[in-house]
């Protein structure tokens, strides 16, 4: 699950979808659970000293998510309960963080995405999956994104070129239960 925190949800179209949004991704997480699968929750979070800023941060000396803050928290009425966490300060879940580290301590070569943001996060977390060899599947009903467009293009992208499964939330849930890949 992909920063399903505060600082995204400012964002008026994800604002919108942000109760169905995490009804969905606690549907997942249930399952998840109920088979007996770790679930790891990604969140991002900054420096306030501007260490961790990308390159936009620092261009327009802004930064967001800072520790503590209410930005950086998860959304209320999301299931955080008995999970792995994962810290980040990049779009992509794997770029210097523990995730391949936490997933070869669980004997996890295969994760289903989740959260937002779509184009950026989602989209770079699968792709930098794909380079470290983990299968990764993208659950459809259950990511969000503030760019439509681009959001499409990624994951027409992720579907051809990196063969990750994009999935309704049946099938999410059907993989989850019973942890047959979809083809």
């Amino acid at each position: 699950m992909i920063d399903m925190q505060n600082s995204y949800f400012e964002f008026p179209d994800l604002a919108k979808v942000r109760d169905e949004l995490v009804a969905r991704v606690n549907e997942l997480i249930a399952a998840a659970r109920g088979a007996g699968r770790p679930v790891v929750l990604v969140r991002t979070e900054h420096a306030r000293d501007g260490s961790t800023w990308t390159l936009n941060m620092c261009d327009d000396d802004e930064g967001f998510a800072f520790p503590g803050t209410e930005q950086a928290q998860f959304l209320d009425g999301l299931d955080t309960g008995e999970h792995v966490e994962v810290v980040k300060t990049r779009d992509s879940a794997f770029f210097k963080t523990s995730l391949a580290a936490e997933l070869a301590r669980l004997g996890v070569d295969h994760l289903l995405l989740c959260g937002v943001s779509t184009h950026s996060c989602v989209s770079q977390t699968a792709i930098d999956g794909f380079a470290e060899n983990v299968h990764i599947a993208v659950a459809r009903d259950a990511i969000a994104s503030d760019d439509a467009a681009l959001s499409a293009a990624l994951l027409e992208f992720l579907a051809d070129q990196m063969r990750q499964p994009i999935i309704d939330q049946s099938a999410a849930l059907e993989l989850l239960r019973t942890g047959d890949w979809p083809d």
